[in-house]
């Protein structure tokens, strides 16, 4: 479908299209191509003085090969006619001497997106009209309101980042995608003179693919005052106790279930979810759906990397496994039907909360609704086990006691399992912020181990 604002791009669609044709000429019996083009602009503030300016213009066509039964996927940036066909000839020798897996084909065309597509809300006609002068002006404006605002401050910076995605897939058995994107974003961070030499930060964002959706206003406010607000951290006793994961980080534990799902996890044996489909592994408090055509979204998507068409469905259905996330190869390593590659844009579902007027439930309602336990802010560091699901991770944030925040806490550790974990869900907000992709809202548990 040609749209106002893929029309532009016939040049990388002819250059696609001859690929695929050249490709097939040597011998390819399928292939696919896809051409990505980003190009963005970035201004960087530091201590309310422009430090840095970056412009980049990319552009890279990746191929993949399909030849009785071996595949391989490539990719370059010398997209003129004469370096492609170079490219595909030595890409297409190299692919004969890798190993044959018949398992390497093409999706089912019955699977493939096709037909007309409401929009999205993914471009913004404006980052192509945006002067140099705004930009930089949005970025002052973020690090100002840092700057003189508390003697402690060390170190102030401030970033505007735009960027225009264009991505054209297709393959030889017919399929044909396109998409266009906007992005704007500001971001803040900071860092402020503490107590035994220590500097305590503090950052904050926003972004959107629409700019007036954007709220730049305040961002470096708040970057300010998280950095203060971890003044004469404490350590706490260890021990089982409540936590309340904030949602600017409580993402890192949704991660590693979508990875268990994974299909290539699963056939590899390297999955603590093999053989949970359609079973009650976590709490009945826990739901998420995938909402792939949700509007203004940048994961929302008609079609996955390989052409399928995407569609709403459950993932987690109270505490449930209802799908795994299989791809063709997959499918067909498992024997399964495909599904997707990947969840576009999954919704932890709220649960728990007193949502009757749709407002948003605050942090410090949830905290009080909780009554003791940390607060947790960010992560740092650590890792997961893709086979158990055992993880630890290095943890920053706030003790709390009857609802009020006592203190700030850092150099701790939550530990355990993410089966276990999430089987002890208290509460899902309603607050997953509308800047990602993943709308993870804060997440409360019961028994989780702090060290």
């Amino acid at each position: 479908m040609q749209t106002d604002k893929t029309k532009d791009y016939l040049k990388e669609k002819d250059i696609s299209e001859k690929a695929i044709e050249y490709a097939k000429q040597r011998g390819a019996q399928a292939v696919r191509v896809s051409y990505n083009t980003c190009t963005s602009d970035k201004f960087t503030i530091a201590n309310g003085n422009l430090d840095k300016l970056e412009k980049s213009i990319d552009n890279i066509m990746s191929i993949q090969l399909f030849i009785d039964g071996k595949y391989g996927s490539y990719s370059t940036n010398k997209l003129s006619e004469s370096e492609i066909k170079k490219f595909i000839c030595n890409t297409i020798e190299i692919t004969k001497s890798i190993a044959s897996d018949n398992c390497r084909v093409l999706p089912d065309k019955n699977l493939y997106f096709s037909g007309d597509t409401k929009d999205l809300g993914q471009y913004d006609h404006f980052i192509q009209e945006m002067q140099p002068e705004q930009k930089i002006e949005l970025a002052l404006n973020s690090c100002r309101e840092m700057m003189g605002s508390d003697k402690r401050l060390v170190y102030a910076e401030s970033v505007y980042e735009d960027g225009l995605y264009y991505q054209y897939l297709a393959d030889s058995n017919g399929f044909r995608g396109e998409s266009v994107q906007s992005s704007f974003s500001v971001y803040s961070e900071c860092s402020i003179q503490g107590g035994q030499g220590t500097r305590p930060n503090g950052w904050w964002y926003d972004n959107s693919m629409q700019f007036k959706n954007l709220h730049p206003v305040g961002i470096g406010k708040i970057a300010l005052n998280k950095a203060i607000a971890k003044l004469n951290p404490k350590r706490t006793a260890s021990g089982k106790m409540n936590v309340l994961i904030d949602n600017a980080c409580s993402s890192r534990f949704i991660g590693p279930i979508f990875l268990a799902l994974n299909g290539r996890m699963i056939y590899q044996k390297n999955s603590f979810l093999i053989g949970k489909l359609g079973k009650k592994i976590f709490s009945d408090k826990f739901t998420i759906n995938d909402t792939p055509h949700k509007y203004g979204m940048s994961g929302s998507r008609y079609f996955d990397d390989e052409g399928i068409a995407t569609k709403p469905m459950k993932i987690i259905d109270n505490g449930v496994i209802t799908t795994y996330f299989i791809d063709t190869y997959s499918s067909k390593k498992l024997g399964m039907k495909p599904t997707i590659g990947s969840a576009s844009v999954p919704t932890v579902m709220p649960y728990g909360i007193n949502d009757k007027t749709n407002n948003t439930i605050t942090k410090d309602e949830m905290i009080a609704s909780i009554g003791n336990g940390i607060f947790i802010t960010s992560i740092n560091g650590g890792n997961c086990n893709n086979t158990t699901g055992d993880f630890s991770f290095g943890i920053e944030g706030f003790a709390f006691k009857n609802g009020k925040i006592l203190h700030p806490v850092n150099e701790m550790n939550i530990t355990g399992n993410v089966i276990s974990l999430w089987q002890n869900l208290i509460m899902a907000g309603n607050d997953a912020r509308k800047s990602s992709d993943w709308q993870i809202p804060s997440l409360a548990f019961e028994n989780v181990n702090i060290i």
